[in-house]
């Protein structure tokens, strides 16, 4: 896909934008805010041509892409073809009658990691990573009728939302009182007191963060929207990454006894937890952890063939 719109300093100055004044210290993780207009100069970066010619060239299959209706996923049957091609192969691809039939029938198309196959989606989620230190990926959400998608839940990362066309209503509700594993996604009754309701218009922002429950539905369709979500950093993260640096200490590597002499285990815990107390109480303990993340980030690449660095280049088979 050529891609030759150029918003990289539209892109910086909209990420600069939401970012600004006390957002990181008052707003960021903890409450959610309406940026009304913010996104105005960046809505070129993606549109329903930018769709159509996704679903047109591309293999796009669940869990990438999915249609769903009032919390219920569909089929893959009801809006793809299979068929045997030359040679005998298996091909299912998008059924363009059926799709549309769906579409028009309430159905919400969803599709996940947009910025990944997609150029300019993919230069945003760079503009959002150098500012708040974190992988950052895009979802896709294009609707057609006022009814709901995933009905009232809530996501285990910050949220956000960039509504290109169309109008959409939000109610967010309050915060989930379960865990916020990942695993756990689907626990919890939603609360039943609306702590806000929104409608967002073409360039309006919403952040919204982790663990509150909302439902968006449709206002006037067609709708186009997309939501950027970064991972939050949790305390088991910092134990891990803990527990990786003490994976060769001595005193973590000793074994603990099930048999003979009850004192030897205890003697083993106690030096675990001298480690650990120690680990946890190093100066400087926060910075070198956000280091190492930085540092282990996912990142973005620039392939630049037809250059392949010269001849000599180690053989990956050999």
């Amino acid at each position: 896909m050529e891609y030759t719109r150029d918003l990289s300093c539209a892109m910086e100055d909209f990420v600069s934008t939401l970012t600004a004044g006390d957002f990181l210290s008052k707003t960021y993780h903890r409450e959610h805010r309406v940026f009304p207009g913010a996104a105005e100069k960046i809505r070129d970066v993606f549109g329903w041509d930018d769709l159509n010619e996704l679903l047109e060239t591309h293999q796009l299959r669940s869990p990438q892409m999915r249609l769903a209706r009032d919390g219920k996923a569909l089929a893959e049957a009801a809006y793809m073809e299979s068929r045997t091609v030359r040679r005998g192969r298996h091909r299912v691809r998008l059924d363009p009658v059926k799709l549309r039939a769906a579409l028009g029938a309430g159905h919400t198309l969803a599709m996940r990691y947009l910025d990944e196959i997609h150029p300019g989606v993919s230069q945003l989620s760079e503009a959002f990573e150098r500012r708040l230190h974190g992988d950052f990926e895009f979802n896709l959400y294009a609707a057609w009728a006022p009814t709901g998608s995933f009905n009232v839940h809530w996501d285990n990362h910050d949220v956000f939302v960039i509504q290109l066309q169309g109008r959409k209503r939000w109610r967010i509700f309050g915060r989930n009182e379960f865990s916020m594993h990942p695993a756990d996604s689907a626990m919890g009754t939603p609360p039943t007191e609306v702590i806000d309701e929104l409608v967002l218009s073409p360039g309006d922002v919403l952040f919204l963060p982790r663990g509150f429950w909302h439902d968006p539905v449709t206002e006037e369709g067609p709708s186009l929207h997309i939501t950027g979500s970064v991972p939050c950093t949790t305390g088991m993260d910092l134990v891990r990454w803990l527990l990786e640096q003490l994976r060769e200490d001595e005193a973590m590597c000793a074994e603990l006894l099930r048999f003979g002499n009850q004192e030897d285990p205890q003697e083993v815990l106690r030096k675990v937890r001298e480690r650990l107390s120690g680990a946890f109480a190093q100066e400087g303990l926060l910075e070198r952890f956000f280091a190492a993340r930085d540092g282990a980030r996912f990142g973005r690449f620039r392939i630049g063939l037809p250059d392949v660095g010269g001849t000599g280049g180690a053989d990956p088979e050999a």
